[in-house]
């Protein structure tokens, strides 16, 4: 059985690091790339073994540029494809530079530094930082509009159902990520009253209940991106979490699944209007700002490297 890397499966911990970095093309720095993602599981196990309260696991993925340069002898994630940015009015959904994603995850925020701190070591000139994010748990677990955030993530073992590829086919046991940045506006969201608020999201603000299909908008979050196909309802895995100081603040917004095609079509549910003008109006209160697209191979595949 082809076993996952240690992020993708565990419930929410406090904290999180996103470390988004851009692969040099020369031979050496290839080779030191395929050496530094063997040894990322060993290293975030031996720092757990020291520091088991800390919960530690960690996630590596590429992108389909990086994957074609670092793995061209290895089989190819069939559905790995640049992010597809998306625009509508003043709404957009950018794709931005990103080749290699680490997502590492604990809850202590000083194990995630230590292990963060080794694997760029391991790395060294082989890579560009484009961009390093440190997300926290707020409150209790809420988004910084005030609202529960993960509450439709699938439990127990739908939770490997919904974020890994089976068993038999290639690439078992890894998973597709879809990543995005969003910058919150705030002071015009708390200018809102509850009621309306409420209205956008299509949960309670305090008690975090769905609204009843008759309260519910026809432009609300909940509404805009719980989708079904035959039936089934389409399904990913979400570990995003806040982030931010005085200044910016938002929501890292990080997604697992066995295909990107759940992520893609809600996306286009929350961009896109519908025949009658209606879109997702949490839009209207923060902007996508970086956009990225990675799998992430399971443990043995980096093992084999």
């Amino acid at each position: 059985m082809s076993a996952p890397q240690s992020g993708i499966l565990p419930e929410a911990n406090t904290d999180a690091t996103f470390l988004v970095l851009l692969l040099q093309n020369d031979a050496e720095s290839i080779t030191t790339v395929k050496r530094a993602a063997n040894q990322l599981p060993l290293i975030t196990e031996q720092l757990l073994t020291r520091y088991p309260d800390s919960k530690l696991s960690s996630t590596i993925a590429f992108s389909s540029r990086a994957w074609k340069v670092l793995f061209r002898d290895q089989d190819y994630p069939e559905e790995l494809a640049p992010f597809k940015a998306l625009r509508n009015d003043d709404r957009q959904a950018p794709c931005t530079p990103g080749d290699i994603l680490i997502h590492i995850r604990s809850d202590r925020k000083d194990i995630n530094f230590e292990l963060s701190r080794l694997i760029m070591e391991k790395l060294g000139d082989s890579v560009l930082i484009e961009e390093e994010v440190s997300g926290f748990r707020y409150l209790e677990s809420r988004d910084m509009t005030g609202f529960v955030d993960g509450t439709e993530n699938p439990e127990g073992d739908n939770r490997a159902a919904v974020a890994l590829i089976p068993e038999g086919q290639p690439l078992a046991g890894g998973s597709y990520i879809q990543s995005q940045r969003y910058i919150h506006n705030l002071p015009l969201w708390n200018a809102c009253p509850v009621h309306q608020q409420e209205q956008v999201i299509g949960r309670t603000k305090q008690d975090d209940v769905e609204l009843s299909n008759e309260e519910k908008a026809p432009i609300a979050h909940v509404k805009r991106v719980n989708l079904k196909e035959n039936g089934k309802s389409l399904e990913i895995l979400r570990h995003s979490m806040p982030y931010g100081d005085s200044t910016e603040h938002g929501l890292f917004f990080i997604a697992y699944a066995q295909t990107p095609r759940h992520f893609d079509l809600m996306l286009e549910q929350m961009i896109h209007a519908d025949k009658n003008g209606h879109y997702d109006h949490l839009m209207d209160f923060t902007q996508a700002v970086t956009g990225n697209a990675f799998f992430a191979p399971s443990k043995d595949f980096l093992q084999s490297l």
